[in-house]
């Protein structure tokens, strides 16, 4: 069986600010690299045989610290990018709703999330390819991928077959671990945005 852990970034400065981030480099702040020193440690006894991260600043840096002390090297996966925001980058959330005419991307999502930006349904696709293809190469592994919040929702909601009009109604927190699973009797989502307790993500039969 495979199970490949969603995780997300650990916390920046921009993120505390409420400010777009979309693909600038932004790195991790103090209570980040925290955050993900704890994730790693919790995780610490477990094993992984790949590690796969987006290539941007703070999503390589939590890679980085949650590979210490184990015998990999990341995988630097461009498909795990975050959304590109285009013009809304550097923008706070605040900021873009004032904009005049503004209408919330989940109620238009046959338009790029903001000028000069992609869709929600590019970035499904792009994360649905990585997907099958993690199934693939890795069967009877446990993988991590390590990505970005409207990313992650993304692939989770395509597995669920959840409309796109609701990606707002759920959150992916800072460094939270969400669990796909996949095997002969087909694909599972275990978990959604788990901080704690994360033993219980590796157990090995469920009733049904």
């Amino acid at each position: 069986m495979l199970r490949l852990l969603f995780v997300r970034h650990g916390e920046t400065d921009w993120n505390r600010d409420r400010r777009i981030m979309g693909r600038e480099e932004v790195g991790l702040n103090e209570t980040g690299r925290f955050q993900s020193l704890a994730l790693q440690q919790a995780l610490a006894g477990f094993s992984f045989d790949a590690l796969f991260s987006s290539p941007i600043l703070r999503a390589r840096e939590t890679a980085q610290i949650l590979l210490e002390g184990r015998p990999l090297n990341p995988i630097w996966e461009e498909r795990l990018v975050e959304v590109d925001y285009g013009q809304w980058v550097g923008k706070t959330f605040a900021e873009v709703r004032d904009v005049p005419g503004y209408v919330p991307y989940f109620k238009r999502l046959e338009t790029p999330v903001a000028p000069g930006g992609e869709t929600l349904f590019q970035v499904r696709d792009r994360m649905l390819a990585f997907l099958e293809e993690i199934k693939k190469k890795h069967p009877d592994q446990v993988v991590l991928a390590v990505s970005h919040a409207d990313t992650i929702k993304c692939v989770l909601m395509a597995i669920l077959q959840i409309p796109f009009e609701n990606i707002w109604r759920f959150r992916i927190d800072n460094v939270s671990v969400s669990l796909f699973e996949s095997d002969m009797a087909g694909d599972r989502v275990i978990c959604i945005n788990q901080r704690g307790d994360l033993d219980r993500l590796f157990v090995t039969r469920f009733a049904f």
